[in-house]
């Protein structure tokens, strides 16, 4: 079961002798040892493997429960005013250097979350209705029924959102006033991931030690 001490415990309550007591320290350390050498998982987990039933790995915590929206998601990007015609929007992407952005926050003019637009959206409504839409204002183009994440809110959380949603960039804005603070995407996600199994593999590096033999101190001779 790979608890030595606790079974050194149980055996010790059963037997109430003194004197057993070094070699359950002996065995039950050497038997541990052994498991962990020969086996990838406890007896207890090994018989649910044997069943069929996959196993990554035992008592580990998810990474994506302990990392925060705050953490990784991203602040420079392009935000659009409400205000603003969709003509304006095009002209504004055409200029900025976020060419890759391909979800647009639209917010009012005290930075609030009023929608969601993409350049798709755009074309799709000018495709429909013409060229007068470029004349409109966003306020009026944007997705105002949006799923948005939140700042405190783990990692897990928001990958289990756009698995249920089917969306893979979210709009990031303050719980309580619905302030826009950023945007957090899958890959950011992933890389958040990335970076905390390279933080795991920098822990677990083995550590090369070094032994030199002691140098012999010549004696001095003649010249």
């Amino acid at each position: 079961m790979r608890s030595p001490f606790t079974s050194i415990v149980f055996a010790f309550e059963l037997t109430h002798d003194g004197s057993v007591f070094l070699p359950l320290l002996v065995g039950s350390v050497i038997a541990h040892a052994f498991t962990v050498l020969t086996l990838k998982r406890s007896i207890l987990t090994e018989k649910v493997a044997r069943r069929g039933y996959h196993l990554s790995r035992e008592y580990a915590v998810d990474p994506l429960e302990i990392l925060f929206v705050r953490e990784v998601m991203r602040t420079n990007v392009v935000v659009l005013s409400a205000g603003s015609t969709a003509g304006q929007m095009q002209e504004i992407l055409r200029t900025s250097t976020r060419q890759s952005q391909r979800l647009l926050p639209v917010v009012d003019c005290g930075g609030y979350l009023v929608g969601v637009v993409t350049r798709a959206d755009i074309r799709g409504r000018v495709a429909v209705e013409g060229d007068a839409v470029l004349l409109r204002p966003l306020g009026a183009l944007v997705r105002k029924a949006t799923v948005q994440a939140y700042p405190d809110e783990p990692l897990r959380v928001v990958v289990y959102r756009m698995a249920e949603k089917n969306l893979t960039r979210l709009p990031v804005v303050e719980r309580e006033t619905g302030k826009f603070l950023g945007l957090v995407a899958l890959e950011d996600l992933l890389k958040a991931r990335g970076h905390n199994l390279e933080e795991e593999r920098t822990r677990e590096r083995i550590l090369k030690l070094r032994f030199f033999a002691p140098r012999r101190s010549r004696p001095n001779l003649p010249l």
